[in-house]
């Protein structure tokens, strides 16, 4: 028997139909009414606009890359409602209400009204949301079975919630109702990475890159990561304030690429690949291509181990051009998910360098020179001259801004000392490339 969710945009615009055979294998077919609309995105660019049913081999990256990367919290959520860990198609039944981006995947009973229908918020105390934050690795996504609304994916274990623009008051989202930030603690054997992140995301907003906001907020001392959404667009109403969602996808996604094979060295898109798809999906190539080389660039310096093709995403935004047409523009998202490795060098036997993405060929970050970014330049049908410039201010920039930047969160609840390492690290990086290009 065939299983079906609807596929819908900001609960809204019926986009299309999933389906799962008997099989589990998935289906997704555009709504025509979607296809006829000047309002109208693709779900992702490796499932374009257009008439007829896409079949899973072509559609499952993208699903697949809604929900979670570490095996062991699908496997707790599959638990949790009775199917099979490897059940997309099962997962997303129960988890779907809030992805990342615009999408929401709902029963067609629910069809009707669905953001009238149960959408809502719920109060939280402090208390009640630190027990809660505790018990993420047992309870992934603050999963409860009535109550699962929403997919994350990554690594970390992380859940979502709302909090009020106007009085920074957490709520926690029921029935589809969009979340506004997401929450991460410490990745697992990895202590205080939330603070070495919260450091990185600060650091590249000072060196004046388009970063995702974060904060720092202690939780029975435990250090909790607040990301600000940036799949969220905020307007001022009579009621208040509105929250829509942006559609968004990762570039394994865009690419058609499963996220299993995020790396390079598994099979994943290289930066010739990356560069190629903001070219075709771009609306604006000329800002994207330099912002994508400078996000690039930043993951090299800041030392970031795990800049792959899952770490970069497309955003989409409907602007309205007049009152019977919207088009839709497409870019590079914010920057997010960057941290340092070197900060954590103590938590493993031993730590070989390795970049997630080659540049000109090259993984070893120690081995990299200068002939590797000029090839790679050319790679990407970039100029040499314009990619030594772009790498020699970024990390001018760096060394200007690291040190005032540790002092600042110096014996505030975003501090650790494993901030010192990324100070030590990246400043020796950025001065040695400064040499080498200067």
């Amino acid at each position: 028997m065939t299983k079906t969710l609807l596929v819908l945009a900001n609960g809204r615009d019926r986009v299309g139909v999933l389906r799962a055979d008997v099989r589990g294998y998935m289906s997704f077919e555009y709504d025509p009414e979607w296809l006829a609309s000047p309002a109208a995105y693709p779900v992702s660019q490796s499932i374009p606009l257009r008439d007829g049913a896409f079949d899973h081999q072509a559609i499952e990256p993208f699903f697949d890359g809604l929900l979670p990367d570490k095996k062991d919290v699908r496997r707790q959520i599959a638990a949790l409602f009775d199917v099979a860990p490897t059940d997309e198609f099962g997962i997303l039944e129960h988890i779907g209400r809030d992805c990342a981006g615009a999408l929401m995947l709902i029963h067609p009973d629910q069809a009707k009204s669905p953001l009238q229908s149960d959408a809502h918020l719920s109060a939280i105390s402090t208390d009640d949301l630190a027990k809660r934050i505790a018990e993420l690795p047992q309870r992934p996504l603050f999963i409860e079975e009535d109550e699962v609304v929403l997919s994350l994916a990554g690594v970390n274990d992380k859940a979502a919630v709302y909090i009020d623009p106007a009085t920074q008051e957490i709520s926690l989202p029921f029935g589809g109702y969009p979340s506004t930030h997401i929450l991460k603690v410490d990745i697992e054997r990895l202590p205080d990475s939330t603070r070495t992140e919260h450091f990185c995301m600060k650091l590249a907003r000072k060196v004046g890159l388009d970063a995702a906001h974060t904060k720092i907020r202690l939780f029975n001392d435990r250090p909790v990561l607040f990301v600000t959404r940036f799949d969220r667009a905020y307007a001022q109403t009579s009621n208040g304030v509105r929250v829509t969602r942006l559609h968004q996808e990762d570039v394994c996604q865009a690419l058609g690429v499963n996220p299993d094979v995020k790396y390079e060295r598994q099979g994943g898109p290289d930066l010739a690949a990356m560069f190629a798809l903001t070219k075709q999906a771009s609306t604006i190539p000329a800002r994207d291509i330099p912002k994508l080389l400078g996000f690039v660039i930043f993951n090299f310096l800041i030392g970031n181990p795990d800049a792959h093709a899952k770490n970069y995403s497309l955003i989409y935004r409907q602007r309205p051009t007049n009152a019977k047409a919207t088009n839709v523009h497409t870019a590079i998202s914010p920057l997010y998910d960057v941290n340092n490795g070197a900060a954590f060098r103590d938590c493993f036997k031993s730590q070989r360098p390795r970049l997630a993405q080659s540049i000109g060929g090259c993984f070893d970050p120690t081995e990299l020179d200068w002939p590797h970014w000029e090839s790679q330049a050319r790679m990407i049908g970039s100029s040499p001259t314009a990619l030594r410039k772009a790498l020699l201010t970024m990390a001018k920039k760096l060394r200007e801004t690291i040190n005032p930047l540790r002092d600042e969160v110096r014996d505030t609840d975003a501090d650790s000392p494993r901030l010192d390492h990324i100070v030590d690290d990246v400043s020796n990086r950025c001065e040695a490339w400064i040499r080498k290009l200067g």
